[in-house]
């Protein structure tokens, strides 16, 4: 037997010092920004503070981005492409949207971040990645 339906699940995510930073730059200045280990100099993005390499305390923040390159993606017919997308000067890769390319995807692709016209600091201000004009 099978039920179809949905569970709704709301929650509240406390994103911290360095999250609110992160959040904020995407907001306000239209900047990503990575945190950057003082200890073994991993830059994670999102910035998060734990580093994910050592587990030590992140504090400081470097400007990322806003290009990048695709290192994987799924994508399905009439749905959404997503792809993890290691930013320039990041360590770690970034889970966005893909825009406009469905089948045209390839490893290395270069991609930019395309800002959301009205940002109200989330994730979703960077509306997506689109692939960067004169790569191929």
């Amino acid at each position: 037997m099978i039920l179809e339906g949905s569970i709704r699940l709301p929650f509240s995510y406390a994103a911290g010092v360095v999250g609110s930073r992160f959040l904020v730059a995407l907001r306000d200045e239209q900047v990503i920004l990575g945190g950057r280990c003082s200890d073994c100099g991993t830059v994670s993005c999102p910035a998060r503070s734990m580093c994910p390499e050592c587990g030590t305390h992140v504090d400081d923040l470097v400007e990322v981005g806003p290009g990048g390159t695709v290192e994987a993606w799924t994508e399905m017919p009439g749905k959404p492409a997503f792809g993890l997308i290691r930013l320039d000067g990041a360590d770690t890769a970034l889970i966005h949207h893909l825009l406009s390319g469905e089948g045209k995807w390839q490893p290395n692709t270069r991609v930019t971040a395309r800002f959301a016209p009205e940002r109200v600091g989330d994730i979703n201000d960077i509306e997506g990645f689109e692939e960067e004009r004169g790569a191929s």
